[in-house]
């Protein structure tokens, strides 16, 4: 699926002195990231990480090695039970409701889950950055169980004018080993190659091999 869904090309090596560094632990949840030595320097440095599952180590980890603030959204899960500096928590789902049932669960259309039938719940990557006041993303953190889909449907579309984030680190999904989703990936990532994104590097997801850990660098704008 990897070579299916990119086109072929060897992983670019991280262009900085610690090359590739994982944050959050060994466990599920945890990201790698390229060059986070340089972030330590940044005076301005902006961390969006979408989906927490009420885990943040990954934050943890990054809020000790750069001086980083880092918004968490997360509509599924509460805040952190005490305040965490340099954090903070919305309970916001980013993408567009009306697309994240299709996306997610095309065969399903009678979904029960509370937050397909709540548009409130959901704000544009456009939005929050207007709301935080934040002309640029260092850093997009994802792992939201199949709405990366609509995630990126929103923030790869380049009528919106939305400033790209320089480096995203995700997960994808592909449970059902589906058609529907297979063509999903294939554009997903057909889309952010275009807008100059390349791979680092990849990894499975031990317990399940429809599942993919990306780190990605923008490297043509």
């Amino acid at each position: 699926m990897v070579y299916l869904a990119y086109p072929s090309s060897l992983p670019l090596p991280c262009p900085y002195k610690n090359s590739l560094t994982r944050l959050g632990g060994a466990d599920d949840g945890s990201k790698i990231l390229c060059g986070v030595e340089i972030l330590k320097s940044f005076t301005n440095c902006v961390v969006y990480s979408l989906g927490s599952f009420n885990n943040f180590n990954f934050e943890f980890d990054l809020l000790k090695q750069t001086s980083c603030v880092i918004h968490t959204y997360d509509c599924t899960s509460p805040p952190p039970g005490t305040p965490i500096d340099r954090l903070t928590f919305h309970q916001i789902c980013l993408g567009d409701a009306s697309t994240l049932q299709k996306f997610m669960y095309p065969y399903n259309p009678q979904s029960e889950n509370r937050i397909f039938n709540n548009a409130s719940f959901f704000k544009s990557f456009d939005k929050i950055l207007k709301e935080n006041k934040h002309e640029e993303v260092h850093i997009l953190k994802m792992d939201i169980e199949g709405g990366e889909y609509s995630v990126f449907a929103d923030l790869l579309c380049q009528a919106n004018g939305t400033s790209l984030p320089y480096q995203i680190s995700f997960e994808s999904h592909w449970w059902d080993r589906d058609i529907y989703h297979a063509i999903l990936h294939q554009k997903m990532f057909s889309q952010l190659w275009e807008l100059g994104y390349r791979i680092l590097q990849h990894e499975y997801n031990p317990s399940d091999h429809t599942c993919v850990e990306w780190t990605l660098l923008r490297v043509f704008c």
